[in-house]
């Protein structure tokens, strides 16, 4: 099938209100939505996060377009490379890799409903369910409500729930007890994730993976500023608490250092950040060489859930409370019951944005 167009707009969501309370960044979140049409008039769809979106959204309508407007959809190998070699020659990367997240994701997309198949089954079928945990633990929570959130998650059946620190001005210590607050409501058996979103120095990130391990933290993850290799590997040298990182990394190189320096006990790609499902399923096939697990993280479960459940090594789902309103702009959607997310039967990657 040939392309007859490629787009890209930038969209924005409602505002998230209370679910997202301490996120003034995301009072009106914006994505990028990437279509590309074939031939006999079938669309995929594709998406990539709000980082520099005018730009992502600008470069995949513009100079993308126009070299694939003409070209085999069904050569998503070849596209990339070739997109590549003429759009990020020295590997630079962000706005390009982001851009290419989206219109490969949209490829992929097009592919199985030309197919007339679920991707999820294109890409192996592995399973046909993803388990879920659930990030609900937002900065603008006092503790109460903490508790009370993560409580109710673990209650609705998700394997366990992930909170931030070192966000809201709070210190190591008061983070520490807030941790502790969580994993005495939530019980021993449920995991518990804290996540930094890169926002701590290694000192501090050592005082409190020390000050909470106890806990039993599933994962500490991004704890540190620029995923700095280097500084995870000592990190993880330094405590027991398992280290993830990885969700808004772009393409493979990131991933292979990391894993080959031993910097990490989880893997966490997403595929709307680190080359589409073509780089998360190249991801996925790193951390299985490397005998490591894998936790999507950075939202956009909907367009990860498909490798997860497709790929041999599989993984778990992040369901973020952030994303709610989302799903207000879909015409097909997933939607996890009981902690699991079930893949559909449906052609395609599984979402549809109306």
């Amino acid at each position: 099938m040939r392309i007859r167009s490629v787009s890209a707009e930038v969209r924005s969501l409602a505002k998230l209100g209370s679910a997202a309370r301490g996120y003034a960044a995301l009072d009106a979140p914006t994505f990028v939505l990437c279509r590309v049409e074939g031939e006999d008039g079938l669309v995929g769809q594709g998406v990539t996060g709000r980082f520099l979106a005018t730009q992502v959204a600008d470069l995949i309508a513009g100079g993308m377009a126009e070299a694939l407007v003409g070209q085999d959809a069904s050569r998503i190998e070849a596209i990339g490379p070739a997109l590549a070699a003429r759009f990020n020659p020295r590997g630079a990367g962000t706005v390009f890799t982001a851009a290419l997240s989206a219109l490969d994701m949209a490829l992929w997309d097009l592919r199985a409903r030309a197919l007339g198949e679920p991707l999820w089954r294109l890409l192996g079928g592995a399973r046909e369910t993803v388990p879920c945990y659930a990030t609900v633990g937002l900065p603008g929570y006092d503790e109460a409500e903490l508790v009370a959130v993560c409580k109710q998650s673990v209650d609705a059946g998700y394997l366990g729930v992930k909170m931030l620190v070192a966000a809201g001005g709070r210190s190591v210590a008061e983070d520490a007890a807030r941790v502790r607050a969580v994993r005495a409501a939530i019980g021993p058996a449920a995991r518990l994730i804290i996540d930094a979103n890169c926002g701590m120095n290694l000192g501090d990130a050592k005082r409190l993976a020390l000050m909470v391990e106890e806990c039993d933290i599933a994962w500490f993850e991004e704890p540190l500023r620029d995923n700095d290799i280097e500084a995870l590997v000592a990190l993880r040298r330094a405590v027991r608490v398992p280290i993830g990182a990885g969700q808004m990394m772009h393409g493979l190189v990131w991933f292979r250092e990391a894993l080959t320096r031993g910097a990490l006990d989880w893997v966490q790609p997403n595929a709307a950040f680190c080359g589409g499902i073509t780089g998360l399923m190249r991801v996925l096939a790193l951390a299985e060489a490397h005998g490591l697990p894998v936790a999507h993280a950075g939202g956009w479960d909907i367009a990860n859930a498909a490798a997860l459940a497709g790929h041999g090594v599989g993984g778990w789902l992040e369901m973020h409370g952030a994303q709610a309103s989302l799903r207000a702009m879909l015409a097909e959607d997933m939607v996890a019951e009981g902690g699991v997310m079930r893949l559909p039967e449906r052609p395609g990657i599984g979402f549809a944005f109306r």
